[in-house]
């Protein structure tokens, strides 16, 4: 069974002209029933950049909705060097939240037979690193009942971002999900990102 793309979006970026260069994407080798991109909106004066990209599989008897992200980094090319890490913080939680409304309010509702939720991506963030510890993006998605399987694991069998230029090594990349038994994140490293891929497995309940 040959894969194919399900859904790939093209977002524009605030900071440049056109089309940005980090999008995000489907892959399957299974067709989907349904699948699109959206933006994230803006909140109270806080513009998170992109958006998700959201396919819906049956395989089998089975639904599963699967959601792409990758959220705000942690890039500041000017301005107060805090108040700019409380601006990405910002909008990385307001994306989380409007992803979860959207899993709950949309897909809750209008696609009933979806019984597990995956969300993978970039989040950008973690609990293993100061600068982070305010912050709630992932503890919304813990809180809402997703895990990434990487719980209990020591740091140095979850990097996903190695370190460099004086940044340390990091999780940033995650699969999470609801409903879903997954396996343990296996974590590849490889050449074609400075981000190293992660793969899961899961099966429903």
């Amino acid at each position: 069974m040959a894969v194919g793309v399900a859904v790939g979006v093209a977002f524009k970026e605030p900071f440049q002209s056109g089309l940005g260069k980090q999008q995000v994407a489907i892959l399957s080798k299974y067709q989907a029933q349904a699948a699109w991109g959206e933006r994230w909106k803006s909140m109270n004066g806080v513009d998170p950049p992109r958006g998700f990209a959201f396919a819906w599989f049956k395989i089998g008897s089975d639904d599963i909705g699967v959601y792409s992200v990758h959220l705000k980094s942690n890039l500041i090319t000017h301005g107060d060097r805090e108040a700019e890490t409380a601006k990405n913080i910002q909008k990385r939680e307001i994306a989380i939240t409007q992803l979860l409304a959207h899993v709950h309010d949309v897909i809750g509702r209008t696609m009933p037979s979806i019984k597990g939720v995956v969300i993978g991506g970039d989040f950008n963030t973690n609990h293993d690193q100061e600068m982070f510890a305010s912050e709630h993006t992932l503890d919304s998605r813990a809180n809402a009942g997703y895990q990434n399987g990487f719980e209990g694991l020591a740091l140095s069998e979850r990097v996903t971002h190695p370190g460099t230029h004086g940044f340390p090594d990091a999780t940033f990349d995650s699969i999470f999900a609801k409903d879903l038994t997954g396996s343990q994140p296996t974590v590849t490293r490889a050449n074609a990102s400075d981000h190293w891929p992660v793969t899961r497995s899961f099966r429903l309940h």
